[in-house]
């Protein structure tokens, strides 16, 4: 576990034990919120690693939720990375988060970063003031760290595990939970992992990061993240908004589900429209949450007004799943989870190839398309994809089908078929004369 006060290089360090960039970086004075957990592995061992937030001893409800998931994971840790930033002055809050965990008696190693700044030989002696046998002095950002910190703890954690039996990919379903700020998205995150995982708090854009969690539902592991709010383009003031906007939209295209939280009193946007079109695009099955249900008045009348709307909007996912709920009450969460694998076995449908044939020759019978002069003539169908479902069609046109025919067998496709709600993917092509032989 890494602990510390804000801007030490915690995140910094971490990302670079990892090996990759899982936490957002920079100056911003407390730009870690959640702790984050991954599995990290250095030559021949391997642990799980913890990211904190900055210790801190500002009196705020957020400062106070902060410091006690903080004290949360120091109980639980087996090791303790306690960073300090040995290019400056040693500060109260430094102190403070060294009483709290000396306290704990664990095993605590003293990592003072920064340690290639010219200052460091006016502060160094400081570190001394803890009392701590175990101490290194590292550039967070420089993979040279990597081998000090590789060297104090090889003997104190479990070697590579090669006989560890992973969950075959059919079996964990990616979640990724996204929207605009203070829609609720890490009310519903914290009500599906059973406990509270993340910070809430009514201030926008108290998630930064995009946090992961796993949990089992069934005979299903659901991995759940948590993102940060996505914000307008014209909105996003710096960079720290600019990151956590890469990494909301990363874990979109890499999720298995997406669940869009829009907050019922405000309705449906242009921003949620924008990121359900960029989810649809990316192909991934698709659950929509129109939170704070329970504070909405004459609910019979709004929700029709909802489905409509959504209706109109979401032609390249027709009927999409919608869930009217409050990620506060208990009772929802079967409800979401639920849905989830609904959509989520949709998404993963298989459909044979010569029943599909029989299917596709029938429809241009009755069909408007086959009638117009000229008409497109479609003679194979195949599936040869999913996640998402795509079907490759043999036609005998050179020219450009019109959308309204692809359309038209796409909503057939969904109807039959039973894809509601899932995006499908067409290809649409020119089948070859076998008896013209290129000379």
């Amino acid at each position: 576990m890494i602990v510390g006060r804000s801007n030490v290089g915690k995140s910094t360090l971490y990302n670079r034990l990892l090996g990759r960039k899982e936490a957002i970086t920079g100056m911003e004075y407390g730009l870690t919120r959640d702790y984050q957990v991954e599995r990290c592995i250095l030559n021949d061992i391997e642990f799980n690693l913890i990211d904190t937030a900055g210790y801190n001893i500002k009196k705020s409800e957020l400062s106070k939720k902060i410091n006690d998931t903080i004290k949360e994971q120091v109980v639980k840790a087996d090791i303790i990375f306690f960073v300090v930033d040995i290019s400056t002055h040693l500060t109260s809050e430094d102190r403070e988060c060294w009483e709290l965990i000396r306290r704990k008696k664990k095993n605590i190693i003293l990592v003072a970063n920064k340690a290639e700044l010219k200052s460091v030989k006016n502060y160094e002696h400081q570190i001394n003031d803890f009392g701590i046998a175990e101490l290194i002095k590292v550039t967070a950002l420089s993979k040279n760290s990597i081998s000090l910190i590789y060297n104090l703890i090889k003997d104190k954690v479990s070697k590579k595990n090669q006989d560890v039996k992973k969950l075959e990919d059919k079996d964990t379903i990616r979640i990724t939970i996204v929207g605009q700020p203070n829609v609720g998205k890490s009310t519903l995150y914290n009500l599906l992992y059973g406990k509270k995982r993340v910070i809430t708090a009514p201030i926008s854009g108290t998630t930064r990061d995009s946090i992961l969690s796993s949990m089992f539902y069934k005979n299903y592991n659901f991995d759940l993240i948590d993102t940060a709010g996505l914000r307008k383009k014209n909105k996003i003031n710096d960079g720290v908004d600019l990151a956590s906007a890469y990494y909301s939209r990363k874990e979109i295209r890499y999720a298995n589900c997406v669940i869009l939280v829009i907050d019922a009193l405000k309705g449906l946007s242009s921003q949620d429209i924008a990121l359900s079109n960029y989810i649809i695009k990316e192909g991934r099955s698709f659950l929509l949450v129109i939170n704070k249900w329970d504070l909405i008045k004459n609910q019979h009348n709004e929700q029709k007004k909802m489905i409509s709307k959504i209706q109109e909007v979401f032609f390249d996912a027709k009927g999409i799943n919608i869930l009217f709920i409050s990620s506060k009450q208990e009772r929802y969460k079967r409800q979401v989870c639920e849905a989830i694998i609904e959509i989520y076995k949709k998404w993963n449908k298989k459909i044979g190839t010569s029943e599909l044939n029989r299917w596709f020759s029938s429809i241009w019978e009755t069909s408007g398309n086959q009638k117009i002069p000229g008409s497109l003539k479609f003679k194979y169908i195949a599936q040869n994809k999913i996640r998402p479902p795509t079907f490759n069609i043999y036609h005998n046109k050179n020219s450009k089908v019109p959308k309204v025919a692809k359309r038209y067998i796409v909503n057939r496709i969904r109807d039959k078929f039973g894809f509601e709600g899932i995006p499908i993917r067409v290809n649409l092509m020119t089948s070859k004369n076998p008896f013209n032989k290129k000379k």
